[in-house]
């Protein structure tokens, strides 16, 4: 796993029920606890490496990039396009693995990120 520290993103969203739905449902990210913060509860998403993904809610928000890590982003990327999502690019080999953008339901830039070690071959 290449993923060695903990890393957390933050998301704010207007509502944190349906973005939390999504990123478990539609990308596999499961909810590993909610924390107390500012006086509003905010699900902690955990993604298959470790990462994390809070949810806070934010009354006033603008689109925001995110990453999000993936076992099988090709998977994904045909799963998303199905559903008619709008891709933002086909999934490419970069540096750091194989990936590809779309925006989700919220309109945040969404880098799904099969993350891949090439010296190692």
């Amino acid at each position: 796993m290449m993923a060695d520290k903990l890393n957390y993103q933050v998301l704010f969203v207007k509502d944190t029920r349906l973005p939390a739905i999504f990123f478990i449902e539609e990308l596999g990210l499961e909810i590993e606890e909610d924390l107390l913060v500012g006086g509003k509860m905010c699900p902690v998403l955990r993604m298959f490496n470790g990462h994390r993904l809070m949810l806070v809610k934010h009354e006033q928000k603008d689109p925001e990039v995110i990453v999000i890590y993936t076992q099988d982003c090709l998977r994904d990327f045909c799963n998303l396009k199905r559903q008619g999502f709008q891709m933002v690019s086909v999934p490419s080999y970069e540096k750091r693995g194989l990936t590809c953008e779309f925006y989700d339901p919220w309109g945040n830039l969404t880098l799904l990120l099969e993350e891949r070690d090439y010296e190692d071959a």
